[in-house]
C-alpha cells in the first residue's frame, strides 16, 4: 500500500513538472519602443547632461543564449547649442548594430537554479548617424562607435523593461551641422575622443517573438 502511494505521488509530481516545463516557453528574439533624452558633447558643449533633448526608437534583440544577444536600434534626437557665433539645432537619425553581455543568466527557468528575471548589461558595437550638414544633399552620413550599460527586467512571459544609457562617439567633427563648428579648436589630431559624442539615456518595452520549439518531455495520450 506504501509503495502504491509513493508511486501515484512520483507520478503526479512528474506531471506536474512537465506541465510547468511546458508552459515556460522559450523566444529567440525581442522587438520594442524606446523613449527618453539625450545630450551631446562637442565644440559647442563640454557639460554632461546640459541642452537635454527628448530621444524616441525602436529596437530589435537577437537572443543567442541566456548571457549574449545581438541587437539592432534605431534612435531620433536632435542636438542643440550655440558656439563659434554660431547656434544649431539638428536632427539625428542613429542607426546601431552591438553585442550585449547579460551579467546573469536572464532566464525564468525553475529548473535553472542560476537564472534570474533582472539582469545588468554591457554592450558595444558599431553604427551611423544621419544629418543635415551644411546645405549638403542628401543628408550626411557618419559611422561612429557605441558602448554603454543597462538593466533589463522580465515582466512576465513575454514582455521586458529595459534601461539603457549608451554613449555613441562619431568619427568626425560635424554632428552639430556647421562648419564653423566643425574641429573649432583644432584639437582633433589623431585622438579621436576629440570628436562629438551623443548621449542617450532611454527605457524601452520590448516583447518576446519567435517561439522555439519545445525540446521539452511528451506526455502520450
Amino acid at each position: 500500500m506504501t509503495f502504491k502511494l509513493i508511486r501515484i505521488t512520483f507520478a503526479a509530481v512528474l506531471v506536474l513538472f512537465v506541465g510547468i516545463v511546458k508552459a515556460q516557453n522559450e523566444y529567440r528574439s525581442e522587438i520594442g519602443v524606446l523613449g527618453g533624452g539625450s545630450f551631446y558633447l562637442g565644440d559647442a558643449n563640454n557639460q554632461l547632461f546640459a541642452n537635454n533633448k527628448t530621444s524616441f526608437g525602436l529596437i530589435y534583440r537577437q537572443k543567442l543564449d541566456t548571457r549574449l544577444a545581438i541587437t539592432g536600434s534605431w534612435n531620433k534626437t536632435n542636438v542643440v547649442g550655440t558656439g563659434a557665433g554660431v547656434s544649431f539645432d539638428n536632427p539625428i537619425n542613429a542607426i546601431d548594430l552591438y553585442g550585449e553581455f547579460n551579467f546573469f543568466d536572464y532566464d525564468d527557468k525553475i529548473y535553472k537554479p542560476n537564472s534570474k528575471k533582472h539582469s545588468l548589461f554591457l554592450f558595444a558595437g558599431i553604427g551611423g548617424m544621419i544629418f543635415p550638414y551644411e546645405s549638403v544633399k542628401p543628408n550626411t552620413f557618419m559611422f561612429s562607435y557605441i558602448g554603454g550599460l543597462g538593466y533589463k527586467i522580465m515582466l512576465g512571459e513575454r514582455f521586458h523593461l529595459n534601461f539603457i544609457w549608451s554613449q555613441r562617439l562619431l568619427l568626425t567633427d560635424k554632428m552639430e551641422g556647421k562648419s564653423q563648428l566643425n574641429n573649432a579648436k583644432g584639437l582633433n589630431g589623431t585622438n579621436i575622443f576629440n570628436n562629438d559624442m551623443l548621449s542617450t539615456f532611454s527605457v524601452g518595452l520590448t516583447y518576446n517573438i519567435g517561439k522555439k520549439k519545445c525540446k521539452c518531455l511528451q506526455m502520450n495520450n
